[in-house]
Order: structure tokens, then C-alpha cells, then sequence
């Protein structure tokens, strides 16, 4: 299974296994196709996000096997746009069954004044407000650039904790991404800040930037380091007191900073955060209304 060693790709393995329980390959329909995703939003209730990360981790796969001539197409590919929406009939089905029918949660949180300050005195290791001790972080230099190159760069957070050190061209002033969430590669521009940021850090651990990933590209490993990781700074933003902030609101600010700095068009920021559809990169920059009217006369 060559170039197919990804944990994305994995993953949507895993699923056609469990889907295959029921199946063959050349049982695999755009009828199939539609009752599974139906599946997923009577049977299981799944929000649409959760829905379409199902669809994608398994499209990955049959993409696979139809590039390899073991199935004729992949099914999934002819979903009609907006598949993962709970239609009436969806809503109804949960309804009388006593649960709830799911929806996209747009998230717009971004640091307010003064929590970016917080969360770095924290990180150098003074006290919380209203504590004696400061707050016991292990690997308190790799917590921090990790800080840093979230904000800096609009990196998702697997793609900057399995980073390796051949991955980041100092001179170029380039990160390059051959794992991504969708399975392109990327080459992230260093800004000037995580620059000075990367030059000054010595962390190395065994060709890797940072110490909490061993190398295991099993899923279930990457998910515990995201879970670490995610635990870790959930506790961090909560003594800083910065309400409901979450790692993945680092890269809403992030890209939100990079419409605000500069004059980058759509496509170009796209091309930095790995953003594919351009309608979900528009949810993330949602400008702040006082920024916009400095802009005006």
C-alpha cells in the first residue's frame, strides 16, 4: 500500500472495515452510500462536521482501492452537496426517537484584550492570578513555540506536533507539509516573529521539533497527543481566565490576523492554511468589526 501510510488514510481503512461487516466491495453504491450517510445522522445522531470526517476518512480509502482497480468508483464521491445536513425527514426520524437533530456549530472565538499577554506569563512560568504557584508545565520552551507557531502560522495541531526539523527551511523562511489533513502538501511562509522564535529554540528530539510525538503514525497515538496537548493547554487558557478558548481557536486568530495584516487574497491564504473550500475559509475570517471601521472614513 504504498504512499498510502497516512493516518488519514489509515483511518478510512479502519472504517471501511467496520462498514465491510455488511458489504462487499462490489456492493458499494451511490444507494449504499446514501444509507450509510443516513445512518450516521439517524442511527448515530452525528453532528454534520463529525458526518463529513467520517465520509472523508473513508473517501480517502475507496479513492485507494479505485486508483488500484478493486472497485470501479468511489460512491461517496457523488454525494449532492449539503449531504451532511440534517433534512426534515432527517430531524423528524431523531425527533421521535427523543434526541435532538445536529448542526454545524460556527465557532468564531479569537483572543480578547489582554489574553495573549496572560497566557505567555503563564507559559514563562510566573503565578496564575489568585494562586500561590505557578502552573507545573513539562517542556515549558516546547508548550511555548507550540503557542507561537499556532498564531504565527494558522498550522492545524497535528500538523505542528509531528513536525521533524528537515520540514523547516530557516533560509527560505518555509515549512513544508507533506501530511495534512486532506492529504495535500503545503509550504507555510515563517513570518518574521516565529522566525526569531524557531532560531532561538534548541529542542531536538530525534530529528523532531517537539517531544511529545514518538513517531507512530497509528491513529490512536496521534489522537493521544492531540488529547495531551488539547488537556494541557485547556488548562493552561483556563488559569490565564480566557473563557471557552480551545488549541483550534489559535488558528481562527491566526488566519483572522493574516486578512488584518496583509493583502492576501482568498485563494493566497488558502494556500497557507490548507483550507480547500474557500466558503469554510471565510468562516474563519470574520474580521473584527472595530478593525474594519479603522479602515473607513
Amino acid at each position: 500500500m504504498c504512499g498510502a501510510g497516512d493516518s488519514i488514510l489509515r483511518l478510512g481503512f479502519r472504517r471501511l472495515a467496520e462498514r465491510l461487516g455488511t458489504i462487499r466491495l462490489v456492493d458499494l453504491s451511490f444507494q449504499w452510500a446514501t444509507e450509510w450517510v443516513t445512518a450516521l445522522k439517524r442511527e448515530q445522531n452525528l453532528a454534520p462536521s463529525t458526518v463529513r470526517h467520517h465520509v472523508g476518512a473513508l473517501s480517502r480509502a475507496l479513492d485507494w482501492l479505485a486508483a488500484h482497480s478493486d472497485i470501479p468508483g468511489n460512491p461517496l464521491k457523488l454525494l449532492p452537496k449539503g449531504y451532511s445536513t440534517y433534512t426534515e425527514k432527517d430531524a423528524a426520524f431523531v425527533t421521535k426517537a427523543g434526541r435532538a437533530p445536529k448542526s454545524d456549530e460556527e465557532r468564531d472565538r479569537r483572543l480578547e484584550r489582554g489574553e495573549e499577554p496572560e497566557i505567555r506569563r503563564l507559559l514563562a512560568g510566573e503565578k496564575p492570578k489568585g494562586r500561590q504557584r505557578p502552573l507545573d508545565l513539562k517542556e515549558q520552551a516546547a508548550l511555548t513555540l507550540l503557542f507561537d507557531t499556532a498564531l504565527e502560522s494558522a498550522m492545524r495541531m497535528r500538523e505542528m506536533f509531528t513536525l521533524e526539523r528537515k520540514q523547516i527551511d530557516l533560509r527560505k523562511r518555509t515549512i513544508f507539509l507533506d501530511k495534512t489533513k486532506n492529504g495535500d502538501k503545503r509550504q507555510v511562509p515563517i513570518t518574521t516573529v516565529l522566525h526569531a522564535a524557531l532560531k532561538a529554540y534548541k529542542g531536538d528530539y530525534n530529528g523532531r521539533l517537539f517531544p511529545w510525538w514518538d513517531g507512530d503514525t497509528n491513529p490512536r497515538n496521534l489522537d493521544r497527543v492531540t488529547a495531551l496537548l488539547s488537556r494541557q493547554f485547556d488548562r493552561l487558557f483556563s488559569a490565564a481566565g480566557c473563557d471557552d478558548l480551545h488549541f483550534h481557536d489559535l488558528r481562527h486568530e491566526a488566519t483572522s490576523r493574516i486578512y488584518e495584516r496583509t493583502t492576501l487574497t482568498d485563494l493566497q491564504v488558502a494556500k497557507i492554511t490548507g483550507h480547500r473550500d474557500l466558503r469554510t475559509l471565510k468562516r474563519y475570517a470574520n474580521l473584527r468589526g472595530s478593525d474594519l471601521a479603522a479602515r473607513l472614513w
